[in-house]
Formats: C-alpha cells, sequence, structure tokens
C-alpha cells in the first residue's frame, strides 16, 4: 500500500507545530547547557556520550545560534520524523488510511512521545533511530532486497554514535532472529555486511575510548551506582503502560497481533523483539524510557490492529478520539504547560488523588512536586546572575569560575552576562573533566566557587577568605540551595593546587 501523503504531513506538521508553540514555556534543561558545550568542543566521543549529539548541537549553534528555540528545533524535527516513519510503518503492516489516522492520533498526545521532544537530548534521536532500523526490517521483509540490510546497518551504526544503548537493539534483535524464521538472515551475506558498516561507522568512537581508556565503563559504573540501582521491577514494568498514556490500547494490541496473529507471521519478529528488550532491561535494572525505541512499530502494529477489527469509520474515529480524550490530562506531563504552583498543584492532584505517581519519582526514587526534567529547567538565570555578582566582586583581579556538575559550569558560560567572551567554566563534571587545563595563569589568587553543598575541606585550606555571594533561591528548582562563593587569600599557590588536582581528574585517561 502507498503512504497518504495528506495524512502522514497532517500529523507530523501537527507534531512539530506543537512543540513549537511551547518551546519557551520552560527555561534551558541542564543536560542542554552540556550538549550545548560538547558542540563547542568537536570530538569522536565524550565522557558519557558517542558523538552525534555534539554533531547536533555544532550544526546548530553554527547555523542557527544558541537561542532556546534553535537549541531544541532538532529534537523537535526529530519528533516529526518519528511521526513520519511511524506512519510509514503501518502501510509497511498491511494498514490503510484509518489506520494511519488512528496511530497519529494516539502518537501525537503520548506522554513519552510529548516529553522527549520538549528538549534537546539524545533521546529522540535515539528513538528515531530505533524506529529507521524497524522500518529497515520491515522493508527487507517485504521486498527481500538485500539493500535494506545495508540501510540498517547504516543506521545502526550512526545511532550507535548517538547512544550505546543500541547494543541492546542488537542483542534483543539477535534473539528475535533466532526464535523466529528470520534465524536464516544469519547466513546471509548481506547482514554480516551490514555488520560490517557499522563497525566502520564506530570505529572512530572506538578508537577514541580505547585512547581515553574506555571512560564510557567508568561512566556506566557511576550510573549503575547512583541511579539504576534505585529502578524497581515494578515500576519500570508500571512505568511501560504510564508512558503513552490511554495509547497502550494501541501498543498492547499491535504486540499480541505481532505475537498471535498468522496475518502477522511474517513480522513476528518484532513481538519478540520487544519481549526480549524487556527482559534485558528488567535484568540489568535499565530505566523505564530506555525500552521506548521499541514501541513505534508496535504503535503501527496496534493500529493496523484496530483498522481490521473495528468494521465502521464511527468505530474508528471513537477509538482514536477516546485516546485522545483520555490523554488530554496527562498532556502535562508530557510537555510544561503549567509553571509556578499551578504546575505543583497539577501534579499534587496527579500523584496523591488520580493516584499515578511514576511522573514525579525522581532518579533517587523518591516522589518530589515537580518531574524531574522539569525542576531540571529552573534556577539557571538566578545561578548565573550570582556568578554575575562574583564577577564583579573579583573586579580586576584574575579569577577562575569553577562549577561542581556540568549544568552549574554550563549556565554560567551560557547565561552569564559578564564572563568574558571566550573564557570557560571550569568543571570536572563529565566532558568538562576532559577539558579542564591542566595548568592555570599563576597570577590567579580568586575561585568563584559553584556548588550546591558548602565548600569542602581543600577549598577551606587553599584560601583565607572565603564569602557566600547567594543561593540559588527558587523553592521548585532542583538547583535550590546551590551556592556561589568568591574565595580569596590564598594561603598556597592556586595554580599548583590547580595543576595537582587536575593530574589526578586526568589519570584515568593517561
Amino acid at each position: 500500500m502507498k503512504t497518504n501523503p495528506a495524512i502522514v504531513f497532517f500529523f507530523t506538521a501537527f507534531k512539530i507545530l506543537l512543540h513549537l508553540a511551547t518551546v519557551a514555556a520552560f527555561g534551558y534543561h541542564r543536560d542542554e547547557f552540556l550538549y550545548l558545550a560538547l558542540g563547542r568542543h568537536p570530538d569522536w566521543g565524550y565522557w558519557s556520550n558517542p558523538p552525534f549529539i555534539g554533531a547536533v548541537t555544532w550544526t546548530s549553534q553554527t547555523f542557527l545560534g544558541d537561542s532556546l528555540w534553535a537549541t531544541r528545533l532538532p529534537s523537535i524535527l526529530a519528533g516529526g520524523a518519528l511521526m513520519w516513519i511511524t506512519l510509514r510503518m503501518v502501510r509497511e503492516l498491511g494498514g490503510g488510511n484509518w489506520a494511519q489516522v488512528i496511530c497519529g492520533m494516539a502518537m501525537l498526545v503520548s506522554v513519552a512521545w510529548l516529553r522527549v521532544n520538549t528538549m534537546l537530548q539524545p533521546v529522540p534521536f535515539d528513538i528515531l533511530f530505533w524506529a529507521l532500523l524497524s522500518f529497515g526490517l520491515l522493508r527487507w521483509i517485504n521486498t527481500r532486497d538485500a539493500r535494506w540490510w545495508w540501510f540498517t546497518g547504516i543506521v545502526a551504526g550512526t545511532g550507535f554514535l548517538n547512544k550505546y544503548t543500541l547494543v541492546f537493539w542488537a542483542a534483543a534483535l539477535l534473539v528475535a532472529l533466532l526464535l523466529t524464521p528470520g534465524r536464516k538472515a544469519l547466513a546471509s551475506k548481506p547482514l554480516w555486511q551490514a555488520v560490517a558498516l557499522a563497525l566502520l561507522l564506530i570505529l572512530p568512537n572506538l578508537l577514541w575510548q580505547w585512547h581515553y581508556h574506555f571512560p564510557v565503563i567508568r561512566h556506566m559504573e557511576e550510573l549503575a551506582r547512583n541511579q539504576l540501582h534505585n529502578v524497581q521491577p515494578v515500576h519500570f514494568l508500571l512505568d511501560q503502560f504510564l508512558m503513552h498514556g490511554p495509547g497502550f490500547v494501541l501498543w498492547l494490541a499491535g504486540l499480541g497481533f505481532l505475537l498471535f496473529s498468522k496475518s502477522m507471521q511474517p513480522y513476528r519478529l518484532f513481538g519478540w523483539f520487544y519481549v526480549a528488550l524487556l527482559l534485558i532491561f528488567l535484568l540489568l535494572s535499565g530505566k523505564s524510557y530506555y525500552t521506548l525505541g521499541a514501541y513505534p512499530v508496535l504503535f503501527a502494529a496496534g493500529a493496523v490492529f484496530w483498522d481490521k477489527i473495528l468494521k465502521r469509520p464511527w468505530q474508528k474515529i471513537a477509538l482514536g478520539g477516546g485516546v485522545v480524550l483520555l490523554a488530554l490530562p496527562l498532556v502535562p506531563v508530557g510537555m510544561p504547560l503549567y509553571s509556578g504552583e499551578r504546575a505543583v498543584s497539577y501534579f499534587h492532584w496527579l500523584t496523591y488523588d488520580a493516584g499515578i505517581d511514576g511522573a514525579v519519582r525522581w532518579e533517587d526514587g523518591a516522589l518530589h512536586a515537580l518531574p524531574q526534567d522539569f525542576a531540571d529547567m529552573l534556577g539557571w538565570d538566578e545561578l548565573a546572575g550570582l556568578a554575575d555578582r562574583a564577577i564583579e566582586m573579583a573586579g580586576n583581579d584574575p579569577y577562575l569560575v569553577y562549577g561542581e556538575n556540568y549544568g552549574e559550569a554550563g549556565a554560567v558560560e551560557h547565561l552569564s552576562g559578564r564572563l568574558p567572551a571566550g573564557m570557560a567554566v571550569a568543571s570536572f563534571s563529565d566532558a568538562y573533566r576532559l577539558w579542564a587545563p591542566d595548568h592555570i595563569d599563576p597570577a590567579v589568587q580568586t575561585l568563584i566557587y559553584i556548588n550546591s553543598e558548602d565548600p569542602g575541606e581543600d577549598v577551606q585550606r587553599l584560601f583565607a577568605d572565603i564569602r557566600l555571594v547567594g543561593r540559588v533561591e527558587n523553592p521548585l528548582a532542583r538547583e535550590r540551595g546551590t551556592g556561589v562563593w568568591i574565595c580569596r587569600a590564598p594561603r598556597s599557590n592556586v595554580a599548583v593546587f590547580w595543576a595537582e588536582r587536575v593530574k589526578m581528574v586526568k589519570s584515568v585517561f593517561r
């Protein structure tokens, strides 16, 4: 079947315009400061990210600037592309116009699809790459054209350069192939040519990792220690239903359709792929959203199922309209439509009256007033203002600005009105540790120190005069309480202290 261009265009354009209309509802997210910094340091790898997101932000900053809308536009366009490719998959699975409409309506109001496209991050591109991989496999199944394996290899290699979780896609696909007649492809030359193409694409990043002694391993250890150990299997499974709201009637039907329908036998590997992926992440305590890339093809299959089951147009309209109406109360979970006390009231109702607490459960496993992503979009202008006040206090004295985490460092770099052009903020957080200068100007006698905790013993020993400039006071910000200190009158050489500290931090790379 051919794709109906009018339907595809309508839903794709609506998706893009919806996000453009709300792009400035909240400010920059802490992670966006990091990704913008990656774009200013193009490389084949970073501490916690492959190079793709850095290439995206280098492109956006070079050609569009670094305003909020320019920063978020690539993620918004990725959301539109995801809609387009998913509606194409509806056709590949045998669905008609109504199936495309049902799928488009459910995707528009899915909490997960709304959330991932509200800010710049690798996740929307990761989901898009997984959807493209599903599309490539569908085209191979339908045409048996070996060139679709080559397409899959190129997309897989590029996807790996965006997010390392693509290795789990490969593992789940292997299981799915072994459980279905698709196992015959494992003996085919085109599949291994695709593997070779993927390896060729990821080779520069692997060489970068080798050169820096595989920092991704240390990052994964930090992630497992600080975040993944808080993931509970029951919350992980519950989130699979909550992430898409009422849209679960599509993906769950699609999963059953793929696994048990005789007409879907050629596409059964997609059902087993989802099952295998779910089990892998349950075993490894993966985050709930790690599975999102598996859902576009399930949405497409579910739309085809309901298109076949519901015989009358009014029934199909009722299904799509019902999903939209039931999802509307959850839209503020996906998009930051409310701010301040209104947002607090909404999430209090959702958590304690509606009994849906997944939205405000942070990585620490505890419940908070706002979702973590929204709290991470608050307080940065206030922090940059405090840093500007400290820079004023420093006067003409040479100084070093240090942020304990990459959000603090990036916010000052991006939002400060007094930081000299081209001057970087030092940090040992994430990729900033790669860029920390080995040596600083010996004339530096002043440190502007930013941290959520009071200066530690090392800073207190080094400086005789430590004054608090101020703290972030926004009660809803994740950075609430973060302070800015100006430290002067060093008891020993600041440059020597810095060189020793940098040498220790970078020793893992050398």
